[in-house]
């Protein structure tokens, strides 16, 4: 008796409507944070107005790494999941899921960046 593979094709899977519906709402919402972080990533600059007239000295290094952290690092996050997701909806594997982690990682980074300039400024 021979016995017989079977070997399932990734195009003989049937798409996931749901699965894409889910994927591109929550990459709008990723979009949309990625825009508002980059927004106030760059109002975080206002934030070293107060040490210009104070006799304490603020920490420009944290302040800078702050800065770029709040507003590149939601931005890189946003490309990297968005590529990632249509990668995976390509190969119809369950995809909503990398785009919720990047707007976890999105608003971790927006988080951390602006904590970091809150902590060198007095």
């Amino acid at each position: 008796m021979a016995q017989e593979i079977i070997v399932e094709n990734d195009e003989a899977k049937p798409p996931r409507s749901w699965d894409f519906f889910l994927t591109v709402f929550l990459l709008f919402l990723l979009l949309v944070l990625t825009a508002i972080f980059l927004v106030l990533g760059f109002g975080l600059s206002v934030a070293t107005l107060g040490c210009a007239d104070s006799s304490e000295s603020c920490n420009g290094v944290v302040i800078s790494v702050g800065t770029v952290l709040a507003t590149v690092g939601p931005a890189l996050v946003a490309l990297a999941g968005i590529v990632i997701s249509i990668v995976f909806i390509a190969r119809r594997r369950v995809s909503f899921v990398v785009p919720l982690v990047a707007c976890l990682a999105v608003v971790a980074f927006f988080t951390l960046g602006s904590w970091l300039v809150r902590l060198a400024i007095p």
